[in-house]
């Protein structure tokens, strides 16, 4: 599980950055991320984004798709 501290505007600027470069809409505090392959869960309260994998293909590692969804944050 990834879980990085933002604040609520810097959580809504990633949102738009996430959009913008990756095409990804996160909707809400709650919802799935999904691309390529990997899915995952992502919640934001109490100024902390945590993002659960929840399934990916099975030749990337689970720290391969955390560092990358890491770099998009």
């Amino acid at each position: 599980m990834i879980q990085i501290p933002l604040t609520p505007e810097q959580f809504d600027s990633k949102v738009a950055q996430i959009a913008a470069q990756q095409g990804i809409n996160l909707i809400g505090h709650e919802g799935t991320i999904e691309k390529m392959g990997v899915k995952a869960n992502y919640v934001y309260q109490n100024g902390v984004l945590s993002i659960t994998i929840v399934d990916k293909p099975m030749f990337l590692s689970e720290s391969m798709v955390e560092n990358q969804l890491k770099a998009w944050l």
